[in-house]
């Protein structure tokens, strides 16, 4: 089985717009680096330390100050941003550095409750957890993570992000702590926050195997919200998912056996292709809760 069969099943994503690039832009290592010049340029007094991970997504820039604050840029978006128009490399980069301003200035004021209703759920692996403690162990910020993690099902984990219209930014646990968010407030937060995308969440296909659709940053998670779509999923025993990529989630009826194959062929092949892949394992929703599906 392969994305071949998913596309026709689909109909697949609409092709992303081709970068109105020159010939010659920057390399994601040249643009990271312009990035931290500007963040030098800033703040001369902050300590920075660039990584690149296996994917655009995990590149980051980690910064800090003498006062105690730290934050974590990342650079995936801004430098996509900079491929669809080169030439606005100046204003990309001004642009992140008043987000990065901003995360300075929220530090300074401490507890501001209108900024979580941006907070929402992302789904990361474990991998990519190991791998950010590595980064921030390197650095000598091992104790100082700049993202809450919480073990979520099989080889997934649950962190969050602080998506606002000019940045995003991943959520640290200071910075939930001066909120006054614990765990349990904190995950119900982001949820009620995820749940105003319900009425753009697009369920499509037929015959067993189902594509569920919405931004391409939250379709992974819309499967923690499942209780409040399931009627759209006509299955007869439990609704099994691939949680494949951050932007692809998909879905099939766990007494189908030719579906479930179909499914992992399918969630084989999308973690590993992926920019945003996440897991290879199947997964069922049981007493309200994510778990990994052995079946």
């Amino acid at each position: 089985m392969s994305l071949s069969l998913l596309n026709r099943l689909f109909g697949g994503r609409e092709p992303r717009p081709e970068p109105h690039a020159p010939a010659y832009p920057l390399d994601l290592h040249a643009f990271t680096e312009r990035y931290a010049q500007a963040l030098r340029a800033a703040w001369p007094q902050a300590q920075l330390r660039v990584g690149f991970g296996a994917q655009l997504a995990d590149t980051r820039i980690d910064w800090s100050l003498p006062d105690g604050f730290a934050d974590t840029r990342f650079v995936g978006h801004s430098y996509r941003r900079y491929l669809d128009a080169p030439a606005a490399l100046e204003q990309v980069l001004a642009e992140q550095v008043a987000a990065a301003r901003e995360s300075q200035r929220r530090f300074g004021r401490g507890v501001d409750a209108g900024l979580d209703e941006a907070i929402l759920p992302v789904l990361k692996t474990r991998g990519w957890h190991e791998l950010a403690q590595q980064q921030a162990r390197s650095i000598g910020g091992g104790a100082r993570l700049s993202f809450v993690i919480e073990p979520l099902a099989g080889d997934l984990v649950l962190t969050y992000a602080e998506d606002r219209p000019d940045s995003m930014d991943y959520l640290s646990p200071a910075e939930a702590e001066r909120r006054g968010l614990d765990r349990d407030s904190l995950r119900a937060c982001a949820l009620r926050n995820l749940q105003k995308f319900l009425p753009e969440l697009d369920v499509q296909g037929d015959g067993g195997l189902y594509a569920v659709r919405l931004d391409r940053n939250y379709d992974a998670s819309m499967a923690l919200l499942f209780e409040h779509w399931r009627a759209r999923v006509p299955v007869r025993g439990e609704a099994v998912f691939a949680i494949a990529a951050r932007d692809e989630l998909i879905v099939c009826d766990s007494l189908d056996r030719h579906g479930l194959r179909a499914l992992r062929s399918i969630a084989e092949e999308i973690s590993r292709g992926s920019a945003y892949g996440l897991s290879a394992r199947l997964f069922v929703h049981r007493a309200g809760a994510l778990c990994a599906f052995d079946g």
